[in-house]
């Protein structure tokens, strides 16, 4: 690392709901350090109302229409110099050992820290920290900042500090966390000197902390790395444990050809320039504190820069909060999830995935079951641009469907009180963040978000093989090994019944396991997937318009020991079936689908699951995301989905028994009774061999009604 001083201390408190909700008196004031250069232009755009707002443009999403940044090609060391502006606790140091400070008793018993100007480089942003544990109320300390440049200084402007901001406190990352202010982007100045008052003592071990967000070694012009929808290039073959294997699809019991591929109903999914892309050392941030949990909701932030940055600045004013939040701060990794710049750009933040549940360190109290992104920017004094508020609905559109949540709701569940959907970080705290004019355009991001949602009916498993109204099963008979059809329909009082059996052209004689995929390949017919008894290899056949399937194409190899697998639905919200199931002795894991190109890695849903067999429960709680049951001993217990975080817990459903019978299978919603979009059930009695149907309800399942007798001859369903 350079030897020469960077700042970026304010930045505290900035990481808890980003690094940029700011009190509003003090935002006010951070006006005075808007940097301005010569010829720069103010701040785009200027608000609509809402009968104006405009539809979401196209460029949020696509990687085609996204406007190319230069960006670093590798990663970017930020020099972080802090200066000691009190002694820790219990130091004995010497009258004048600190020689970065002025200190001063103030009327009313109170303290007044000055600092000895300290030089700043590069794009620098500063941060005030002290130790850890020190509550210091914000109506009882104040920090004021002023700058050298062009060998003048600036007037004192505030510095905005919140106690409310950073990791949860019963956290890992919150056991270590320093408080401190919002990080203070200063731009290229000569020096920085703040000023600390008190309405009581200091704090011990004070800290001002000056950032050089460093300079990348080579740049190049690049569209967004992550799209969310490349999954099309990752290898064809994964393994259950997780890795990938090269190469394509192999058809071992004959090729599938190219197929054009349908629009699926998912919601669609913004452009994002990764970390990489700004640059981010990954040595800086703790892998080993990332967990996630759950998403209900989304907080809106800024950060309290300067408003006037061009776009080329972007990648080290990321890299400046970074390194304040992680070397300063002690935090784990930058706090919020995503931020986004005054361009509409969205820039991915804290790592562990995008698309995943991470549990970021921005709104105290919340962050378990919320995310967030932060506009860089003071909006306060400004208004946001166009592009930032088409970005914000693009990206809370897309992120809030991942996990089933509908971004109109004004009523989600936040860790111990509701909150709508989406909120500005005032809504969780007192704090003038994200600012007035970005929190008076939430009306409009929450219409932007509802406008691009789709429904959820995509989300869920189809298991209409033969495109009738009705789900089917799929069996094998016990004697000749072939796979048949068992259409579910009514006869003409309306009770069903199981019609015809179809034959299908697939041989079962060598599977142990088949399972109704739902439209796999998004062709707009029913695929089915088997499993080789000898290794494990999963085959797809792809549906058409009658009981007949196109050959076998190879999609994964060595499942032969996961337990519970089963074909779930688009667990993971990317227009996709998945599957999800257990390795031995492991944890329970979703395996992404990707179509006739075979499985994305896996990663683990949940901890170990006790049961034997998994059965898709389409939407059984009250939001959007996929769910399961589990048959354990005479029960059934349903765990709920989070989308791509997978289960999120488990309740039993003690009002169905099915110690009765031998056969419990989730089948599509058969569409008369019951809640739209739950799994029914289709069971065997033992013995007899009679099928009985089990429409679900509300909360568990109505009684079951026979639709078929005599079905001993088979010894497989799905």
């Amino acid at each position: 690392m350079s030897s020469h001083p960077k700042f970026v201390t304010a930045c505290q408190q900035l990481l808890v709901l980003g690094v940029v909700c700011v009190a509003m008196t003090s935002a006010l004031g951070v006006i005075t350090l808007d940097i301005q250069r010569p010829g720069a232009p103010a701040a785009p755009g200027s608000g609509t109302s809402a009968g104006q707002l405009p539809p979401l443009s196209m460029a949020a999403y696509s990687r085609e229409t996204a406007r190319a940044s230069v960006v670093p090609t590798a990663a970017v060391d930020p020099v972080v110099e802090e200066y000691s502006l009190t002694a820790p606790r219990g130091a004995r140091l010497a009258p004048g050992a600190l020689k970065t400070q002025r200190s001063r008793v103030v009327p009313g018993g109170g303290q007044r820290v000055l600092s000895q100007p300290q030089p700043v480089s590069g794009y620098g942003a500063i941060g005030v920290t002290w130790e850890h544990g020190a509550a210091v109320p914000d109506d009882r300390i104040r920090f004021k900042v002023r700058l050298r440049e062009a060998g003048r200084w600036t007037d004192w402007t505030p510095m905005v500090y919140h106690d409310d901001h950073g990791p949860d406190p019963d956290s890992e990352e919150g056991q270590r966390a320093r408080p401190g202010t919002d990080e203070l982007l200063v731009g290229d100045v000569e020096s920085v000197q703040v000023e600390v008052i008190s309405e009581d003592a200091v704090p011990a071990d004070l800290k001002l902390a000056v950032i050089d967000p460093g300079t990348p070694t080579a740049n190049a012009l690049e569209r967004p790395a992550l799209d969310t929808g490349a999954g099309s290039a990752e290898p064809a073959l994964a393994t259950p444990d997780g890795a990938s294997t090269d190469g394509a699809a192999e058809g071992t019991e004959g090729e599938g050809g190219d197929i054009a591929l349908a629009a699926a109903a998912y919601t669609p999914k913004p452009t994002i320039y990764s970390r990489k892309q700004w640059g981010a050392d990954e040595r800086m941030r703790d892998p080993g504190s990332l967990h996630y949990y759950e998403v209900h909701a989304g907080f809106v932030h800024h950060t309290v820069n300067a408003n006037d940055y061009s776009r080329g600045d972007v990648p080290a004013i990321l890299r400046g909060i970074y390194a304040y939040h992680t070397q300063s701060r002690g935090w784990s990794d930058i706090g919020y999830n995503y931020l986004v710049d005054r361009f509409g750009r969205i820039w991915e933040g804290r790592a562990g995935g995008i698309d995943r549940p991470v549990v970021g360190a921005h709104t105290l109290g919340y962050n378990d079951e919320a995310f967030a992104m932060s506009a860089i920017g003071n909006f306060d004094i400004t208004r946001p641009s166009e592009a930032m508020v088409q970005a914000y609905g693009a990206l809370f559109a897309w992120k809030l469907s991942l996990h089933g949540v509908d971004a109109s709701s004004r009523r989600q569940y936040v860790v111990s009180r509701d909150f709508a959907a989406i909120n500005g970080h005032r809504d969780a705290a007192s704090t003038a963040c994200p600012g007035k004019y970005l929190y008076a355009r939430i009306p409009d991001i929450r219409r932007l978000a509802t406008q691009a949602q789709v429904g959820w009916q995509g989300r869920e498993l189809e298991s209409s093989v033969a495109s009738g109204p009705r789900p089917d099963l799929v069996v094998r008979d016990k004697a000749t090994k072939t796979a048949f059809i068992i259409p579910i329909n009514t006869d003409k009082a309306g009770n069903y019944v199981v019609g015809k059996r179809m034959r299908t052209n697939i041989d079962l004689t060598r599977a142990d396991k088949v399972m109704m995929a739902g439209d796999w390949d998004r062709d707009g017919h029913t695929d089915i997937i088997q499993r080789r008894a000898s290794d494990g290899t999963l085959f797809l056949r792809r549906g058409t318009s009658t009981p007949r399937f196109h050959p076998g194409v190879r999609l994964a190899r060595g499942f032969k020991g996961v337990d519970m697998l089963a074909a779930v639905g688009d667990m993971t919200g990317d227009g996709w079936p998945d599957l999800m199931g257990q390795p031995k002795g492991g944890a329970m894991r979703i395996y992404p689908g990707n179509g006739v190109r075979g499985l994305k890695p896996s990663y683990v849903a949940y901890s170990g699951v006790s049961g034997w067999r998994q059965i898709p429960a389409g939407r059984w709680g009250q939001d959007g995301a996929p769910d399961v049951l589990v048959r354990s001993g005479p029960r059934l217990q349903v765990f709920p989905g989070n989308g791509p975080g997978g289960l999120t817990g488990s309740r039993m459903l003690s009002q169905l028994d099915v110690s009765p019978y031998d056969w419990v299978v989730g089948v599509s919603d058969v569409g008369l009774n019951g809640p739209k979009g739950h799994t029914d059930l289709v069971m065997r009695r033992k013995g007899s061999g009679d099928l009985v149907l089990v429409e679900a309800t509300a909360r568990s399942f109505a009684a079951p009604v026979v639709i078929g007798k005599g079905f001993k001859a088979y010894d497989m369903v799905n």
